[in-house]
């Protein structure tokens, strides 16, 4: 991001209905601020996913780290945070509680998975770590 700012990278898994989820916070010159990685219970891969923001936000708000950017693999989630498709019954309340905890100014983007990579090994980490 850009200097003075954080990025939040999510991520969200879910294997056999069991999700988890990742993420890490950034600085501008790419310094690792945040990494956390989390077990959701049972769900799906959309639950996980919102899951994954939500804890993330939940803990920069915690912290009085204010967050500009998100990325996230999932154009599903991203679409709906933006307000262009409607979201899943399912996490409607989880997208609705995550957009309380940012300022309405930061944005939220689809990266590939390649270029979430950390995120997407935390969310991993959380399979293995129940």
């Amino acid at each position: 991001p850009p200097f003075g700012s954080l990025k939040l990278n999510t991520d969200g898994s879910c294997i056999n209905n069991a999700c988890v989820g990742g993420g890490v916070v950034r600085d501008h010159s790419g310094k690792i601020i945040l990494a956390f990685s989390s077990s959701f219970g049972m769900g799906n891969s959309a639950e996980a996913e919102a899951k994954a923001i939500l804890l993330g936000l939940r803990l920069c708000s915690e912290r009085g780290l204010p967050i500009s950017f998100m990325e996230l693999d999932s154009l599903l989630i991203v679409n709906c945070f933006n307000d262009l498709w409607d979201p899943p019954w399912a996490i409607e309340y989880i997208l609705r509680e995550s957009k309380n905890l940012i300022s309405s100014s930061a944005s939220i983007s689809h990266v590939f998975r390649e270029g979430n990579g950390l995120a997407n090994i935390l969310a991993a980490h959380g399979h293995s770590s129940q």
